[in-house]
C-alpha cells in the first residue's frame, strides 16, 4: 500500500473496532495519544490531515498483540515453529521489519487483563545490539501502540525505507476485531516461556542480565461502590450502574464507554476521558491510560457473581 493512501483507512479501522491514531516512523507524534478520545467524527478529521503518514493501533481490550522483536531468520524461524497453531490460522500477521512480525488476535474474555509480558532480552555474545526478546501485549494499564498502515521507516532524506504490510491481505482494515481468534492468558505465557526457552538455549545468545522475564510492572486498584464514575459527556454512574452500561455497550457491540479520572480522586484530573470501560466474563476493568493503572472490582465469596460463576462451572462440569 503507497505511503500516501492510507489516511482514508482511520474511519474503516474505527469501524471495525480498533482504535486507530496517527504515526510517524513507529512512534505517534500525537500530544496525550494515549488517553485521547478517538470515536468516528475524530477518525473522519485525521482523514481529512496530510500531515500523518502512517496509522497506528492503540493496544486496548479485547486486543492482544505477540510481537517477535527476533532480527535473525533462523531464529524467528524456530518461535514460529512454536508458536500456537490458533495464531499462526487465524491471527493477522503484520511485517514491519522483517524477519520481525506480530500477531494481532484476541484475548479471551475469560481472562484478566495486563499490560505487557516478555521473555527477557537476548543479544549475540560480544554485541549488545540487536536484542532479541518475544512480547505479548494485552491493553492492560499502561498505553502502547503498534504502527500498521503506512512508513514503517524513512531515511535521513525523509525517504521511505520500509513499509507495512499484512499477511494474506488480511488486517485490521478487513478483518473485524470480533472475527479475530481467542488466546487464554494462560496460553500466552505458556507460549512466552517457550520462546524463552528457545532464545535461552539458542548457540551464541547470552541474556542481558538487566532484563527480566515475566509481566511488566503495571499498578493495579480497586473499583468500589463509594466512587462515582463520569463519562465524557458528563453523566455520572454508580458502580452498579458503570457495570451495567458495560455489559449492554458489550452485548450490542457498541463502543467503550470512556471515562475522565474524577472517581480517582487524581487532583491534577482535567476532565479529559483518559480511561476506558471493559467488560468481560470477569465483570467490569477500567483502564486509566493517564497513570498506567487497571481498576479491578474486588469480588467476594457473598457477591452474586461469585455465586453465578460457581453455577455456571458446576453446570459445565455436569
Amino acid at each position: 500500500m503507497a505511503s500516501d493512501s492510507v489516511r482514508h483507512l482511520f474511519p474503516q479501522l474505527y469501524r471495525n473496532g480498533y482504535t486507530p491514531i496517527p504515526n510517524r516512523d513507529k512512534v505517534c507524534m500525537l500530544p496525550k495519544w494515549s488517553t485521547i478520545d478517538v470515536d468516528e467524527r475524530q477518525c473522519q478529521q485525521w482523514a481529512r490531515q496530510l500531515r500523518w503518514p502512517a496509522i497506528g493501533l492503540r493496544i486496548e481490550p479485547p486486543l492482544l498483540v505477540l510481537d517477535y522483536d527476533v532480527p535473525d531468520p533462523d531464529i524467528a524461524a524456530a518461535i514460529r515453529a512454536i508458536t500456537p497453531p490458533l495464531v499462526l490460522e487465524g491471527a493477522m500477521e503484520r511485517i514491519g521489519s522483517p524477519p520481525k512480525t506480530a500477531f494481532f488476535l484476541r484475548l479471551s474474555d475469560d481472562d484478566e487483563i495486563w499490560r505487557e509480558a516478555h521473555t527477557r532480552r537476548y543479544h549475540f555474545e560480544g554485541a549488545p545490539k540487536p536484542a532479541f526478546a518475544v512480547q505479548a501485549f494485552a491493553g492492560g494499564g499502561g498505553a502502547a501502540q503498534f504502527g500498521c498502515f503506512g512508513p514503517h521507516s524513512h531515511d535521513e532524506h525523509g525517504a521511505v525505507v520500509k513499509i507495512y504490510s499484512w499477511v494474506g491481505g488480511r488486517s485490521p482494515a478487513t478483518v473485524h476485531i470480533d472475527e479475530l481468534p481467542e488466546l487464554r492468558r494462560a496460553e500466552a505465557f505458556g507460549f512466552l516461556d517457550a520462546a524463552d526457552a528457545v532464545l535461552r538455549g539458542w548457540p551464541g545468545l547470552v541474556v542481558d542480565e538487566s532484563s527480566a522475564h515475566g509481566v511488566a510492572y503495571q499498578r493495579e486498584d480497586f473499583l468500589t461502590h463509594e466512587m462515582t464514575f463520569v463519562d465524557s459527556d458528563g453523566s455520572e454512574y454508580t458502580l452498579e450502574e458503570l457495570e451495567a452500561e458495560a455489559k449492554g455497550r458489550a452485548e450490542l457491540g457498541q463502543p467503550q464507554l470512556r471515562l475522565t479520572g474524577s472517581f480517582t480522586n487524581d487532583l491534577s484530573s482535567t476532565g479529559s476521558p483518559r480511561c476506558r470501560v471493559h467488560w468481560g466474563r470477569r465483570g467490569v476493568t477500567v483502564v486509566d491510560y493517564k497513570t498506567c493503572t487497571t481498576w479491578r472490582v474486588v469480588r467476594t465469596t457473598d457477591d452474586p457473581a461469585v455465586h453465578k460463576l460457581f453455577n455456571d462451572i458446576f453446570k459445565k462440569k455436569g
